[in-house]
């Protein structure tokens, strides 16, 4: 194979590198535009859905729009801030405004450069890790404007850079597709357990009698209306039917490079370790920080750190998924001013829906499958995204066709 010609060229020759305006908490509205945090734009770019949307007013997108600009179809944004920090997204068709300081945006691409094609070496292993490498702070990370600008790429022909990308999205759609799947099924387990447990239309509901209870503490998910709840259902701790229990923190500095998920507080993992500490599927809820509450299920062995994991296969989509309902409850159980942490002895004491044994298997049981089928998804698209980080610098160097 014939070697391709690179150049090597600063992105800010070959685009506009800025960030947004600022816009303060209370210019935010119940609807209108949304308004994307790093937070967001990892979920945008996982195919998540964003649980809490925020929303500025269409009058002040459309100044903003005006005077500066806004992100548009073939842009970039890049992850500036912390663990998460080097995480590219591809802007759609779509509106949106975003934060300043944490998100650094690329724009009015030259004629020379491929957009997607620079998505793809962002994402990419090497093209994170490049991006890492000129990071600056120790305790929290961060990437400058002026450090992207001078970033020098590598820069294949136009040509060669539309066959790269077209071959790359290929992978991308399968991945999309297999996620969408996911979404779904992660929807019918939660739509079944909202009917089995939440308007009570369980498998033989028709001779259950009903009472009014309030349950200690769903306030905020309920704005306190009355339940009526079967006779055979009781509302107590959580402690009753499983436990959280505290993770171990790890030092990315005592981290030994392998495929182990290290769980800490954030959306994201803070890193791969060779070992685990808690083995099979299992939940965990982060620990601290801003996103301190934030629930999540993992199908493999992580390294749980700065979270509160439990761990019981019999039941373990059940409790998924109770929790998953009271995830604003669980939020509310952040204390501290400086650092909000969630304690397990709080969740432990966590005032649940307890149906009866039989129930809570049975629903287990029947979901199950869907859990199943999402891990086989899952392994595809990691294998699927292995596939594609490995083809970009082969295409880029010419040992495979383009």
């Amino acid at each position: 194979m014939n070697e391709i010609e690179m150049q090597y060229i600063k992105i800010g020759d070959l685009c506009n590198v800025s960030s947004s305006k600022r816009v303060f908490a209370r210019q935010y509205v119940d609807n209108g535009i949304p308004f994307y945090r790093q937070k967001e734009v990892i979920d945008k770019k996982n195919g998540n859905t964003i649980e809490e949307p925020i929303y500025i007013s269409e009058s002040d997108y459309n100044i903003f729009k005006a005077k500066f600009g806004v992100p548009a179809n073939g842009d970039l944004l890049i992850t500036a801030v912390g663990a998460t920090l080097g995480i590219p997204y591809f802007v759609g068709n779509e509106q949106f405004y975003f934060k300043d300081g944490n998100l650094i945006w690329l724009s009015n691409f030259k004629e020379k450069l491929n957009s997607k094609f620079l998505y793809y070496w962002i994402d990419s292993s090497f093209g994170t890790q490049t991006l890492w490498n000129r990071t600056i702070g120790s305790a929290q990370p961060a990437l400058t404007i002026d450090s992207i600008k001078k970033l020098s790429i590598p820069v294949p022909s136009k040509a060669v850079q539309d066959k790269i990308s077209t071959t790359l999205t290929t992978f991308d759609q399968i991945i999309e597709n297999n996620n969408k799947r996911i979404k779904l099924l992660e929807q019918m387990a939660e739509n079944l357990y909202k009917e089995w447990f939440v308007r009570f239309r369980f498998p033989g509901y028709e001779d259950v009698e009903f009472e009014e209870k309030k349950p200690r503490g769903w306030q905020v998910v309920t704005e306190d209306k009355k339940h009526f709840t079967a006779t055979i259902f009781k509302y107590d701790e959580f402690k009753n039917i499983g436990s959280f229990l505290r993770g171990k923190n790890i030092t990315a500095a005592k981290m030994v490079e392998g495929d182990i998920p290290v769980i800490s507080a954030g959306l994201q993992p803070s890193g791969y370790h060779n070992e685990a500490n808690v083995f099979g599927e299992n939940l965990t809820i982060s620990a601290s920080g801003a996103n301190a509450g934030y629930l999540q299920y993992h199908l493999q062995d992580i390294w749980a750190a700065d979270c509160s994991y439990y761990q019981d296969d019999a039941i373990i989509w059940f409790v998924y998924n109770t929790l998953k309902f009271l995830q604003p409850v669980i939020i509310n159980l952040q204390c501290g001013a400086a650092q909000p942490h969630v304690y397990p002895k709080n969740i432990n004491k966590l005032c649940v829906l307890i149906p009866t044994e039989e129930l809570i298997y049975k629903y287990n049981d029947f979901v199950k499958p869907y859990y199943d089928e999402i891990k086989i998804l899952n392994q595809r698209n990691q294998s699927l995204t292995k596939q594609r980080d490995m083809l970009l610098p082969r295409l880029m160097s010419g040992k495979l066709e383009v």
